[in-house]
């Protein structure tokens, strides 16, 4: 006598991940409100979190919404190349903290002459550096975040991962342009900084420069004492090396913490490319 049996089919669920869509929103609610090295590390962990919502939920519950992945991976490559030219100041940054710290322990086989014209040379970097920094908050000024397609509800989860990576960018930009740094001569760049400061104020996204922000303006305050000062003295000289110091460490942290966030916003862009590609 022979039987018959029935087979079931095992699927994933034809929805997408509830608990999923629940952390990505638990994260977004922490990031406003948190410090800025920590926003970026909770921004890495929301696009891991995007990432598994990606390769988690049913291709075909993902698929209607083409036309916004495909304006979300024009989006994903403008931040990433935000991140990326973030590191290469970051590590710029490093290596001129370096070089005059460097200079500060030969300071007895070149003399104080010496040492000025290396904390000249550091103030000129600096400079170069506060003009990269305003073209990057041009760049992310012009990127086009608009969107006027249908809405549903991982499309405004999705909206809000980009606005908040723009916040989180901003801020790390502003932080690392210290008010007291000279200014170079007046230019379209220096008006762009001030706008997006002043608009930064005025919408409330004053996120706690802190730690960060604090040590780089006691840097740049030390250089500039030490630049004014008729006669180098051996107590400005181990404040102003203990300012080096911290800085860097500071850096050094966020050059880490950029790199790792560069990895998962690549993670995210594959896992998107992946779901783009299935509606070729």
């Amino acid at each position: 006598m022979s039987a018959s049996f029935h087979v079931r089919s095992c699927s994933l669920p034809a929805r997408i991940h509830s608990s999923g869509l629940t952390h990505i929103q638990q994260l977004l609610k922490k990031l406003p409100t948190d410090n800025n090295n920590n926003s970026l590390s909770l921004l890495s962990q929301l696009y891991d979190s995007v990432s598994h919502l990606f390769n988690e939920s049913p291709s075909s519950l993902l698929l209607p919404h083409h036309s916004f992945f495909t304006h979300l991976l024009d989006l994903s490559l403008v931040h990433l190349d935000l991140c990326s030219k973030l590191r290469d100041i970051t590590c710029r940054i490093k290596d001129c903290l370096r070089d005059l710290r460097s200079a500060f322990r030969r300071r007895r086989h070149g003399g104080d002459s010496t040492i000025r014209r290396h904390v000249i040379s550091f103030n000129r970097s600096r400079k170069a550096v506060h003009k990269d920094l305003a073209k990057l908050l041009l760049l992310l000024k012009q990127a086009d975040h608009s969107y006027s397609g249908p809405t549903h509800q991982l499309i405004t989860l999705l909206r809000q991962v980009c606005s908040q990576t723009c916040l989180s960018f901003r801020t790390v930009l502003l932080s690392l342009s210290s008010t007291s740094v000279p200014k170079p001569t007046p230019s379209k760049w220096a008006l762009v900084t001030k706008l997006v400061i002043k608009n930064v104020t005025k919408t409330g996204a004053r996120v706690e420069a802190g730690h960060r922000n604090n040590e780089y303006q006691l840097m740049d305050e030390e250089l500039q004492r030490f630049c004014m000062a008729k006669e180098i003295k051996k107590e400005r000289i181990k404040s102003l090396i203990t300012s080096l110091d911290n800085v860097d460490i500071v850096v050094e942290d966020l050059e880490e913490t950029l790199e790792s966030l560069y990895r998962r916003m690549i993670q995210a862009r594959v896992s998107l490319l992946n779901i783009v590609s299935l509606h070729i």
